[in-house]
Order: C-alpha cells, then structure tokens, then sequence
C-alpha cells in the first residue's frame, strides 16, 4: 500500500513537468512595420487598419480643391491644419487614438501640401515651456508668447465599430471611419471623408 501510495505521488509530481514539457512552443518572428506579415490574428483593429485607413482618407482630403482653393485666397500660402485627436465611439480596446493620430499627422506632413500645428493635447506643452522659459531662461534665448501659429483648418476624427455573430464561430467586425475638415474662422466644412473597414472572422470549432 505504501508503495503504491509512492508511486501516486510521483506521478503526481511529474504532470506538471510532462504538460509543460509537451505543451506548445511560442515561436516570435520579428518583420517590419506596414509588411503585411503575420496577417490578422484577431480580426480587431490593428496597426495594419491605421495606416490604411490614414492614408487612404489623407489622399481623399488633399484631392478636394479645399487647399487649392486657400492657396489661391491667400496668395499661395500653405493651408495650417491642426488634428482636433480621435473621438472613439467604439469599445474595442485595441483602436489607439494616439497610434492613429500619429499616423495621419505624418501622412499630411510628408505630403507637402499643407501645414501641421500641434494637436489637440500637444498644443499646451510649448505654452508650459515658454512660462517657464519667462522665468528661467537668459533673456536673449527665452522664446516669448504670443507668436503660435493659428491653424486655418482643424481635421476632426469619429471612428465607430459594430460586430455581428452567428454564434457558430462566424463574426463580422465593421470599422467606420469619419473624417470633417472644418475652417477655422467660418466655421465651415470645406471637406467630409469616410472609410470602412470589414473584416469576416471564422473560428474552428473544437475536436477532441
């Protein structure tokens, strides 16, 4: 009995090892951002959906005659846009409002067609720095208020998502993205863009 007992126990001990031993391998494989590879593993936004989405939607903004139109309002000058941020009516945890952002400042910047500002949220950072420069730095180097470039026109972001599922392993998930370009002064909208993105998710169902 008492050997039988041992021999329990000894058993007992080594699942634990055995299950770890024979459990699945994690293999990571580094690739550059924007390849493509490694596809979608969830079906949920994803980085992938940000760069699309920016440069897709920053293309249809600059095609509108808007900035043509500023330009020859005001003699040629390049119009100044300011991001207003990314309202998120979604619950998806994985849509990083600052990831995007990120992502459309740097698609109208590397166009050449307009002006960027600090966003909505940057924009105090360099108002704390100046005060303290008032304060603290030489005179002859401290930068003074009151010489910010005004934006003409603030790009205003809304994403929203719907999910549907048949409860048999089958999903579809549904980005909508809406962009307004709105004038500063007139308060008008010289331009309103859209992009969706659909994504159909199938699980495999279990087999034992």
């Amino acid at each position: 009995m008492m050997r039988s007992r041992a021999m329990l126990l000894t058993v007992a001990l080594a699942c634990p090892t055995l299950v770890v031993a024979c459990g699945p391998k994690r293999s990571v494989v580094r690739t550059e951002a924007g390849s493509g590879e490694g596809g979608d593993l969830s079906g949920y936004w994803n980085d992938m959906d940000a760069t699309i989405v920016a440069k897709a939607m920053i293309q249809q903004c600059l095609g509108s005659p808007w900035a043509s139109d500023f330009q020859e309002q005001s003699g040629g000058k390049k119009p100044v846009v300011k991001l207003m941020g990314v309202n998120k009516r979604t619950d998806d945890r994985n849509v990083n409002e600052e990831f995007f952002t990120k992502q459309l400042e740097r698609q109208l910047l590397n166009s050449g067609r307009v002006r960027v500002v600090a966003a909505w949220g940057q924009d105090n950072v360099n108002v704390v720095e100046r005060a303290r420069q008032a304060t603290h730095a030489d005179d002859e180097t401290a930068k003074s208020q009151g010489n910010e470039t005004g934006a003409d026109f603030t790009l205003q972001t809304i994403v929203n998502s719907q999910n549907e599922t048949d409860g048999e392993g089958h999903s579809v998930r549904a980005y909508l993205v809406n962009m307004e370009l709105v004038n500063v002064e007139t308060n008008e909208k010289v331009w309103i863009g859209e992009k969706q993105i659909r994504k159909v998710v199938s699980q495999a169902k279990a087999s034992w």
